[in-house]
This record gives structure tokens, sequence and C-alpha cells, in this order.
């Protein structure tokens, strides 16, 4: 999963090199995200009586973004995502992990041609996640466990990235979408916690989705 990132990287860095036209400045945008998440675990995966079931969600925020050159920007984010994992215990009942963060990514932007109508763009950078609520629920939306947050580490840390286009409305406002995909490097589960078996293995959140905004440029 790391080397998805190193490569991303190396593509957007690619990208750079051509000439492009985009504007200095500062810019605030809006977002949302229909997304699937995962709760990703080897020993689950391995497990002939676990099933995972797709498990749809959606993310939602805003954020801020720098471009400091003629191609290249910072950016962070502030969002609130609805995570977690539907499965199926011996193919009867079905639960749904639900988990919620506020996930803070920081990020690189590459633009190309940005002061034209369409232009493409590319995001890469860490992401700090935390955890804001937890509870597992039945397939009708039942509660089953109402506080399940003991279960979970309330900070996780990963990575991001999305690669996409905007579309100029006006001198200064655009639409945006790009598809974007993120993925933690620590465990989201808390090991302390006494009811999991010694020894399992690390859990991690990914989500991925379309991701769909507006963007307003302090244009100079």
């Amino acid at each position: 999963m790391k080397k998805f990132f190193i490569y991303a990287f190396t593509i957007a860095s690619l990208i750079t090199t051509t000439q492009v036209n985009a504007q200095k400045g500062f810019s605030l945008n809006v977002k949302a995200t229909p997304q699937f998440s995962f709760l990703a675990n080897k020993d689950d995966n391995d497990n002939d009586n676990f099933k995972y079931k797709p498990t749809v969600n959606a993310s939602f925020g805003i954020g801020a973004a720098y471009n400091f050159t003629r191609s290249v920007g910072v950016g962070v984010d502030v969002l609130y995502s609805l995570q977690g994992q539907r499965y199926k215990i011996n193919d009867t009942r079905e639960y749904n992990q639900k988990n919620e963060y506020v996930k803070v990514p920081v990020y690189f932007s590459y633009n190309l041609n940005a002061t034209k109508k369409f232009a493409l763009v590319g995001k890469l950078g860490p992401q700090l996640s935390f955890l804001t609520n937890s509870k597992l629920d039945d397939e009708d939306g039942n509660k089953i466990i109402g506080d399940t947050k003991d279960r979970y580490q309330s900070a996780t840390f990963g990575a991001m990235t999305s690669i996409g286009a905007q579309y100029k409305l006006n001198r200064n406002l655009y639409l945006t979408g790009a598809f974007r995909f993120d993925a933690d490097f620590t465990n989201a589960e808390d090991d302390q916690y006494p009811d999991y078996a010694t020894g399992r293995a690390k859990t991690y959140n990914t989500t991925s989705g379309v991701e769909l905004g507006l963007k307003y440029a302090f244009a100079k």
C-alpha cells in the first residue's frame, strides 16, 4: 500500500514538469464524498465464517489551500467522515460497525493549466484521523452496542491521494471533482481491548470515493 503512494507521488511530480499557468494565492473550498469504507484485517479475511459486505458511507468538510509557485501548492482539509464495515458471520446475521472520524489531510497539490476552463489536479499527503463516535448496529440499523469506542484507537495516521479536475465557472469560482483514496498505516483497533484474540492482526481504515466540491480562489 505504501508503494501505491510512492507511485502516485512520482506521477504527480512528472505532471509538474509540464509548463502550467496556475494562479498564485489562497483558495477556500467545500466538498463532499460518497465513499466506500473498509476495516481491513488479515485474520478476518482468512476466516471462512467472516464475510465482508459492501459498505457505503460519505464524508464532507471544508479546506484551504495556497499556490506558491506557478504549478505547486499546499492545502489542508477538515473532514467529517462516516466509516466502518458491514460484515456477516456464519452466513446468518449481518452487522454494521459504524465509526466516525474527523480527518485532517495536509497535502501537496499539482495543477495543470489551472487558468483555463478545464484543468487537471493531483493531491498527495499525510492524514490524521480522530475517532469521534463508534457503535455496532444490525443490518436494519437497530442498535446492538451503543458505544464501541473502547475497541478502537482514538487517533490513526495514514495518507491520502486524489486525482481529478476543476472547471472554471467564473474568475474566482471553480467546480471540482476527483477520485479520492486514503488509507491508514496504523492500527485502527485498540490491541489492549480484552476481547480481541492475542496476536490478532492489525486492522486498517481505508476509503475510496468520488469527491465533489466548490472552490473560491482569491486570484491576484
